[in-house]
């Protein structure tokens, strides 16, 4: 299945991403966690973020990153982020503005467009980075942003993971 979401969105220091149909995706991290949100929406349109119990996902725990949506202007603000990707950064995004990780506006206004294709959609998207160069030691990686609802109606949070291997060892790697 091709997806319909196959255009390229970026190509700077965040690296080129595209989106991918969940049935491309080789990451079993992140078909894990896919498996867990459709399972926590319970036949909704998305589950609550009170509805994420970290017990039940602790493998995933250092791959996952949960932030928040805030509208007019649009903003996005890191509340998680695991250790993995802390490790591979090279440094904390927890209690992070996405500005305060991307200086290049450009870079901040895709990863928007991102975000805005899961709110219009309501329904999570794949992606995989190519050429990244804010990952210390790994140029590709695949990843998953779900959203999440305080309503049940709006996407007010989103959980999401990223699941990469280096070629080499950095901060953080598993030995």
């Amino acid at each position: 299945m091709e997806s319909d979401l196959s255009a390229s969105l970026g190509n700077q220091k965040a690296g080129r991403y595209n989106f991918i149909a969940p049935d491309e995706c080789r990451s079993e991290k992140v078909r894990r966690l896919l498996d867990y949100w459709h399972e926590i929406r319970a036949g909704r349109a998305m589950p609550r973020r009170k509805d994420i119990d970290p017990t039940l996902i602790w493998p995933l725990l250092k791959n996952v990153f949960m932030n928040e949506w805030h509208a007019n202007p649009d903003r996005i603000f890191y509340r998680i982020a695991g250790t993995e990707l802390v490790g591979a950064l090279g440094f904390e995004i927890r209690g992070k503005w996405l500005t305060d990780l991307y200086k290049d506006e450009a870079d901040v206004e895709r990863t928007l467009d991102l975000y805005r294709t899961v709110i219009r959609t309501r329904a999570p998207v794949f992606g995989r980075t190519e050429g990244t160069q804010l990952r210390l030691g790994a140029n590709s990686f695949e990843w998953v942003i779900c959203p999440l609802s305080d309503d049940g109606e709006a996407v007010t949070h989103f959980i999401g993971l990223e699941d990469y291997v280096s070629p080499r060892p950095y901060l953080g790697a598993p030995s």
